[in-house]
């Protein structure tokens, strides 16, 4: 009789162990996203012309010869240049002509669906490039924004000094540099000398 309760003891907790690791294995199957997924979806996002903000998992600049420039969403998904404002596809952030202000019209879709700009850098001083057609071959041209509310104006060396006033060093570094350099990696190394020079009198 002994034996046989020590069986059936025996039996239960294996029946017992075996349930618990059933249910274990069907939580982790069925659980909600993670931390990890969500992180993923909040790098991919459009922000549309209402201002809303609609995120996805992928997002990824779709063009060719027969083909509308426009952005595919978690591979399915297809938003039009004409719908947003902005969006950011995991890598880069760009913003629609209807933020800037340029004459010119940006037909390009190199990086970025035509017309948009691409942040180049961030901080204090914002920083973004546009490539555009200038008639014989693709141009580039760039964009300020002194901090993330201001307006995201077309850049002019004016403009340029006028946001590094209290920043004499960067300010010298522009002024200083020969005509010969190449204005985009001037313009570049300013606004990144800048952004730093920030950072390091905040800290």
């Amino acid at each position: 009789m002994k034996n046989s309760i020590q069986t059936i003891t025996a039996l239960l907790c294996a029946t017992t162990i075996l349930y618990s690791c059933a249910v274990s294995e069907n939580a982790t199957v069925q659980k909600p996203s993670t931390a990890q997924d969500n992180n993923i979806s909040k790098t991919c996002f459009v922000q549309l012309n209402d201002g809303s903000i609609k995120q996805y998992h992928s997002l990824k600049l779709v063009t060719g010869v027969l083909t509308t420039p426009h952005l595919l969403a978690d591979n399915n998904i297809v938003i039009n240049a004409k719908d947003i404002i902005a969006y950011q596809d995991g890598s880069r952030y760009a913003v629609s002509a209807k933020l800037l202000t340029s004459k010119k019209e940006g037909y390009v879709a190199a990086e970025a669906l035509p017309g948009f700009a691409i942040k180049l850098l961030s901080g204090k001083l914002n920083l973004y490039s546009r490539k555009y057609y200038n008639g014989a071959s693709t141009s580039e041209e760039y964009f300020l924004q002194d901090g993330n509310d201001a307006h995201i104006i077309a850049f002019s060396k004016e403009a340029l000094k006028s946001m590094l006033r209290e920043d004499t060093k960067a300010l010298e570094y522009f002024n200083s540099r020969p005509k010969q350099a190449q204005q985009s990696k001037k313009i570049i190394a300013t606004v990144d000398m800048h952004n730093n020079n920030q950072l390091v009198t905040k800290n």
